[in-house]
C-alpha cells in the first residue's frame, strides 16, 4: 500500500502528460504479442484431399482485438479471455462464415488446417484473435 500512495503521489508531481502516460503504461503492464497454433483436423473428419470435396476457398474470422466486424464495418471491443477459446469455437465460426460466403449447407463445410492467431496482453489475457482455413465442400449423396 506505501509504495502505491509514493507512486500515486509521484505522478501528481509530474506535470507532463507524455511522462504520465509512459509511466500509466508501464504500472498497467499492457502490451500484445501475436501467437499463432495450428490446428488439425480430426479422424472423424473428412479431408480436403478425398474424392468428392470441391475446393471453395480461403475463409478469415477474427473476434476481439484488432477485429473489424464483416457486417457493421465497426472495429469490435477488445476480448479480455484467460484462456484461448477451445479449437471446436474456431472450427464452428469458421464453417458458420463459409456456408455464409458460399451459399453452401454448413453440414457440407470440410474445413483443412486452421491457423490461429491470438493478440494477449503481457500477462496472459487474450485480447483477440483470428483464424483462417481453406474450406471446402462435401458432396453428400442423399
Amino acid at each position: 500500500m506505501c509504495i502505491a500512495a509514493y507512486l500515486f503521489r509521484a505522478t501528481l508531481r509530474i506535470t507532463n502528460p507524455l511522462l504520465i502516460g509512459v509511466i500509466a503504461t508501464l504500472l498497467v503492464g499492457c502490451g500484445t504479442s501475436a501467437t499463432s497454433i495450428i490446428y488439425t483436423g480430426t479422424g472423424s473428419t473428412y479431408d480436403l484431399h478425398e474424392s468428392g470435396v470441391k475446393i471453395l476457398g480461403e475463409v478469415n474470422i477474427c473476434q476481439g482485438a484488432f477485429c473489424k466486424n464483416d457486417e457493421t464495418g465497426r472495429t469490435e471491443w477488445p476480448l479480455s479471455l484467460a484462456v484461448p477459446p477451445p479449437a471446436s469455437h474456431y472450427q464452428a465460426t469458421l464453417r458458420q462464415k463459409a456456408a455464409r460466403i458460399y451459399n453452401v449447407p454448413e453440414r457440407e463445410i470440410v474445413l483443412g488446417e486452421i491457423t490461429v492467431g491470438f493478440y494477449n496482453e503481457l500477462n496472459g489475457t487474450v485480447r483477440g484473435w483470428q483464424a483462417k482455413t481453406i474450406a471446402g465442400r462435401k458432396m453428400l449423396s442423399e
